[in-house]
This record gives structure tokens, C-alpha cells and sequence, in this order.
């Protein structure tokens, strides 16, 4: 009877706790992320955006992927715009990864030497965050860049590539002709 009895009485602090681990955090959901563009601008009025689209998410349908083509010798800004469009309308994701710059990093990798590429942006806390970045192609070839963008990354660490969570990784083929 005693055994009832106790049951009974702490069953609601059962309940709420089962309820609090339950309860979503909204500062930690992370968004999803179905295109990255690369918005690129320079000399002579060069101004073209390159994507990587996967509209369904994880799973499903292959992502579409543009090949970024650039022209040899050239120096190119770079500008990094991520989004949800399955949302109606579409979420810019751009501006809330702006505002939590301290929090965000970007990573570019090119797979050859036909691109060079450097941050022209740093965080709230004047550390990397690489959103704006400088393009400088050398003669013709092919190649790829890997783009990441990393939750939390530790800035300060010999490698910050390595750390923090990843809130995409993405491979844009590169040609330049």
C-alpha cells in the first residue's frame, strides 16, 4: 500500500521531468539548409552567382550542383548566401549566421592550384568568419572547392577546420578557361 502510495505521489515529478527533457531548445535547432550560393562580383562588371541545390534535404533526390567558371588571372569577391527554400517564403539563412558570426566559420578547401582564396571578413569578435572571400585564379585548369560552414568552431585552434559541428559541407566543381 505504501509502495501505491509513493508511486502515485511522485509521479507528477516524473511527468515533469520527462516533459523538460522533451521540450525543444530553439536556440540549438539548427535550420535546414537546401542551397548555398556563391555570389561573385569584379572587374569589367562580372557578376555571377554559382549554386549548390538540394532542395528535398538529406536523402532522396542527388543535389544539383553548378560548376563555377571563372576566367585565368582574375581576383574575384566572393559572397556566401545560405538557404532554406523549402519554406514559403524562402528563409535566408544569410542573416541569422551573420548575427552569430562569433559562433560561425567558413571553410574553403580548392582541391588545385587554379584558385586562391582568402577571408575578407572577420567575426563580431574580429576573429575569422570568412563569409566574403577574395578569388584569385591563376591560368586555365579544373579543379574543386569544398565550402563548410562550422557551428562553434574553436577560432583559435591550429586547425578550427577540424572543430566545432558542421552545418553543411559542399563541393562546387571549378573551371577556368
Amino acid at each position: 500500500m505504501h509502495k501505491q502510495l509513493a508511486f502515485y505521489l511522485l509521479l507528477p515529478v516524473f511527468a515533469a521531468l520527462a516533459f523538460s527533457a522533451c521540450k525543444k531548445d530553439d536556440k540549438t535547432e539548427q535550420e535546414l539548409i537546401t542551397t548555398i550560393e556563391l555570389h561573385f562580383t569584379g572587374a569589367n562588371n562580372f557578376n555571377q552567382k554559382f549554386y549548390w541545390k538540394d532542395l528535398d534535404g538529406d536523402g532522396g533526390a542527388a543535389p544539383t550542383i553548378d560548376t563555377i567558371v571563372l576566367a585565368p588571372n582574375a581576383t574575384l569577391n566572393c559572397f556566401t548566401h545560405v538557404y532554406d527554400e523549402s519554406k514559403n517564403p524562402t528563409l535566408d539563412i544569410t542573416e541569422e549566421i551573420e548575427a552569430e558570426s562569433a559562433e560561425h566559420l567558413f571553410i574553403y578547401n580548392p582541391s588545385s592550384s587554379v584558385v586562391e582564396i582568402t577571408s575578407n571578413s572577420v567575426d563580431s569578435n574580429g576573429n575569422a568568419f570568412r563569409i566574403s572571400t577574395e578569388w584569385k585564379t591563376t591560368a586555365t585548369g579544373a579543379g574543386s572547392v569544398r565550402v563548410r560552414l562550422l557551428h562553434e568552431p574553436d577560432k583559435s585552434a591550429a586547425d578550427p577546420g577540424a572543430t566545432g559541428e558542421t552545418d553543411f559541407d559542399v563541393t562546387f566543381p571549378v573551371v577556368v578557361r
